[in-house]
């Protein structure tokens, strides 16, 4: 009797059990129906969608998955979403179903169990051979009116030629009354090739199986364990949404385990994962294979060469390979040909195996992929890789060739990957970037040896450039001349940092700009000096993507600046950039910038904004002062808030400390003095502000408008003469005061007319920047001509901190004889490309340089290299001013 006719004559296992017992084979029940789970399963739409349209469609779908990975599950609850259950067929398979007869025995049942009749046997006639078992399916499917579905559960099971070969015979007999599902670890050896072409096969595999971040979450609830949202999309991305390990998971979370230690958990060596894919995966495979995966999971990357290196086999990728179809955790790399990679979570527990079998072998391996990917100039990798084998003098020397300290003074970054404890001069600079990034002092030791290493012509290139750009940041401070010197020697350096580099060697040119510009702070250098360097700063730190904190600290010293030069507005953008960059990064008031806060309470004062200018001013007192000065400019503008409600000896008491300050930068002994001396004039004390006066330097623009304004009050020993300057490049704060204080002198003469044009000159340039202060200071001349000219009373209207902010007023014609107002922001340099414009596009919606690259398949620096001509063709200094400005432009 051939197979399936002794199938059919186990009805009284398959089917009533009331029927006689027939001989054959013999068939369990519980094979022919889907196992018990032990759990509810969690529906999946997607995929009980597509599993449903493909079963109509292809006469062949596999489910393919690694274990665990819910290809049962998935069937099973397929099955049991069918309302009519009379045209689907189960079966459980096992090694031992693996011969002709008992599978086909086992078929013959599961039709039977899915109420299918099957003829008796007729015996050929002479010299007739006995039909086949998969001739006699294919004629009992062909005679049906619908198809039939045959879930075989486990069919990697399935190896036996015949077996294989009778079963692709049935697949093409029965035409379009079949429909085979097959659930296997890995790929049965069916012609699945001659399926593809023929468009007969469906292949539904571990990407499609794996959970989302939603079904995630639905999964763990379900199993009493509720998450919240970004917990699950983050246990999600570590299991690679691997159904056992979100199970386990859950289980963990049951029992109290926190969620940020869930995946720890998973991975322990006594975790449910370890021991799952233990018993599941490593020891099933043949010992060299064990060994194989073992030495190659110190690297997430297996590229053949890499392989070879570590395994010693050429080629690795056929052992690869094979592991792949057969599901064992090793998967081709998306993106990477010829690269594969092991399941995260896989990896970790032979990465433990490995360390604790033969931990030399664990750390020659990660000495020889840090080697590896150094040559490949992969150096980050490398500077890990070497970390992993605990080689501290490797990893500095890694750190010092990727440029590391980049990073680490431009931003503070990657700290913890200095090594400690290492010697010579990598490990140095890297510790002196390190302390100097953190805003702490260098060890004296270690600059010792950066500055050695800095000029030494034998050593390596990199540390060179390192050590000298290390040394200048050191060197800002005070000695303006000796970070100058410094700077300078390291951007010679510089030039000889690759091409490939030339990220890295953007953010050290940036880091450079920065610290010369921090190094001027705290010299006498000219108000237009420290702009044109803060200014250029600025654009290095964004341009070169250099990192948050080192553009934060340039942006707050430029608002700063920006305010005190009079460019209120200006100052108002660069603080509310500050102020964004620091919510974006959390940063707590206590951390943030006092510069930026006291430029807005400056900003704020000198619109005669009180209530904002003291919010401000307290929150800068709540917030670090720098050494080149911040906090004598707080005192100023204390004072200046006492002078405000008349309280003269308060302002007056307020001063004294920050006139006593040794040392204190001409920029700010400036503003110190001037205010103390419009104190001294405002108590009519002539003497006492001509000997402040007289503190600054004699050609300063600032001591002539002093003593004018002394002259216009009548304290001056002479008059300077109507005009008080002339010439000379003035600041817009300085020329409107120097405005005011001619109005007053020439008023005091009787000329009303020239009072009346120079006032009216002083309002055009204070207007756009509503700057009030100066006209509020002014000698009592000005008051009668504001209330009383017509002209100027609605030229003044400004001037009440009430008012709407007034329209630009028209610049003064050609031949007027008047000094022009600032000009309106520069035109366009040229043109954007198109290309530029897409890249404005993404800088408006706030991507970063890398998610911009990624957007257009473009290089990170073709990227930069668009920013830089988007921001020289709209003038401006950084990204978010462009996108203001081409706003106003009508570009965006």
């Amino acid at each position: 009797m051939s197979e399936l006719t002794a199938a059919a004559g186990e009805s009284s296992h398959a089917g009533s059990a009331g029927s006689p017992r027939r001989p054959g084979a013999v068939v369990l029940e519980s094979k022919l129906a889907p196992p018990p789970l032990g759990f509810p399963p969690v529906p999946r739409p997607r995929l009980l969608t597509l599993l449903t349209r493909r079963v109509a469609a292809t006469p062949v779908t596999l489910v393919s998955g690694p274990a665990g990975a819910g290809k049962t599950v998935l069937a099973a609850s397929w099955l049991r979403a069918q309302g009519d259950r009379q045209h689907v067929a189960w079966l459980s398979l096992e090694e031992s179903d693996n011969a002709p007869a008992a599978f086909w025995a086992h078929v013959a049942a599961a039709l039977r169990h899915a109420g299918i009749e099957l003829p008796e046997p007729v015996a050929p006639g002479p010299g007739e051979h006995a039909p086949t078992p998969q001739t006699r399916l294919a004629s009992v499917l062909l005679a049906r009116p619908r198809p039939l579905v045959l879930i075989l559960d486990n069919a990697d099971c399935l190896t036996h030629r015949d077996l294989i070969g009778g079963l692709d015979l049935l697949v093409r007999y029965a035409g379009t009354r079949l429909r085979l599902v097959l659930c296997a670890r890995a790929d049965p050896p069916l012609p699945l090739h001659r399926y593809r072409l023929t468009d007969a096969l469906t292949e539904i595999r571990a990407d499609r199986l794996a959970f989302t971040a939603e079904e995630t979450g639905v999964l763990l609830a379900a199993l009493g364990a509720p998450v919240p949202e970004d917990i699950a999309a983050a246990l999600c991305a570590a299991t690679e949404g691997w159904a056992v390990a979100l199970r386990l998971a859950a289980a963990l979370l049951t029992r109290g385990t926190p969620p940020e230690q869930l995946v720890a958990a998973l991975v322990d060596d006594d975790g449910g994962v370890a021991q799952y894919l233990s018993a599941e995966v490593l020891t099933r495979q043949p010992a060299a294979v064990r060994r194989f995966l073992l030495r190659i999971s110190v690297t997430d990357q297996l590229w053949p060469d890499l392989l070879e290196r570590l395994t010693g086999r050429h080629p690795s990728t056929r052992v690869l390979a094979s592991l792949a179809a057969a599901n064992a955790f090793v998967e081709r790399a998306i993106g990477a040909a010829g690269g594969y990679r092991i399941h995260a979570l896989f990896r970790e527990l032979l990465q433990a195996q490995l360390a604790y079998e033969d931990p030399g072998a664990f750390t020659a391996l990660h000495r020889a992929c840090a080697g590896w990917y150094a040559a490949a100039g992969d150096l980050p990798r490398a500077v890990a890789h070497a970390g992993a084998a605990g080689d501290r003098e490797l990893t500095a020397r890694l750190l010092i060739d990727d440029l590391a300290v980049a990073g680490l003074l431009a931003d503070g970054t990657a700290a913890e990957s200095v090594p400690t404890g290492a010697g010579g001069p990598d490990a140095a600079v890297l510790r002196a970037a390190a302390s100097l990034g953190s805003g702490v002092a260098a060890a004296a030791a270690d600059l010792t040896l950066a500055a050695a290493a800095a000029v030494d012509t034998q050593t390596r290139s990199a540390l060179r450039v390192a050590a000298a750009v290390t040394c200048a940041a050191a060197a800002a401070g005070p000695a303006d001349d000796d970070v100058q010197a410094a700077a300078a020697h390291a951007e010679s350096l510089l030039a000889e940092v690759p091409e490939e580099q030339e990220p890295r060697r953007a953010a050290l040119g940036a880091v450079l700009a920065a610290e010369r510009a921090t190094a001027l702070l705290h010299t006498d250098a000219s108000d237009d000096t420290l702009l044109d360097a803060f200014r250029g700063a600025l654009t290095a730190t964004t341009t070169a993507d250099a990192g948050s904190r080192l553009r934060a600290r340039c942006l707050a010293d430029l608002a700063l600046l920006e305010a005190l030069a009079g460019r209120l507005s200006q100052a108002a953008e660069l603080v509310s950039d500050y102020e964004a960059l620091a919510e974006q990064h959390l940063l707590p008031e206590a951390r943030r910038e006092g510069a930026a806060a006291t430029a807005a309470a400056w900003t704020c004062l000198e619109r005669h904004e009180l209530g904002d200018a003291r919010r401000w001013l307290g929150r800068a007192q709540g917030r670090p002062a720098d050494a080149a000065g911040t906090g004598a400019l707080r005192v100023v503008l204390h004072s200046r808030l006492q002078r405000a409600r008349g309280d003269l000896d308060a302002a007056d008491q307020a001063l004294q400390p920050a006139l006593d300050l040794p040392a204190v930068p001409r920029w700010v002994r400036e503003q110190v003095v001037a205010e103390a001396a419009r104190v001294r004039l405002a108590r009519r004390d002539g003497p006492g502000s001509r000997r402040l006066v007289g503190r600054l330097p004699a050609a300063s623009p600032r001591a002539a408008v002093l003593r004018a304004t002394a002259a216009a009050l009548g304290l001056g020993e002479e008059s300077p003469g109507p005009v008080a300057i002339r010439s000379g490049r003035l600041s817009p704060v300085l020329a409107v005061e120097d405005a005011v204080v001619r109005t007053c002198l020439l008023a005091a003469t009787s000329d009303v007319s020239g009072a009346v044009a120079t006032l009216e000159l002083a309002l055009r340039l204070a207007a756009p920047e509503r700057l009030r202060r100066p006209f509020l200071d002014a000698p009592p001349q000005l008051r009668p001509l504001l209330r009383t000219h017509p002209a100027l009373t609605a030229a003044g209207s400004w001037l009440d901190p009430t008012a709407a902010p007034a329209p630009t007023p028209q610049r003064p014609a050609e031949g007027s004889g008047l000094p022009r107002t600032p000009a309106p922001a520069p035109p366009l340099v040229g043109e954007l490309s198109a290309r530029e414009l897409e890249v404005l596009e993404h800088i408006a919606a706030m991507l970063s340089t890398a998610e911009i690259a990624a957007a257009l398949f473009i290089s990170v620096n073709t990227v930069r290299t668009h920013i830089r001509s988007i921001l020289r063709k709209l003038a401006v200094p950084g990204r978010a001013a462009a996108v203001r400005r081409a706003r106003q432009l009508g570009i965006l």
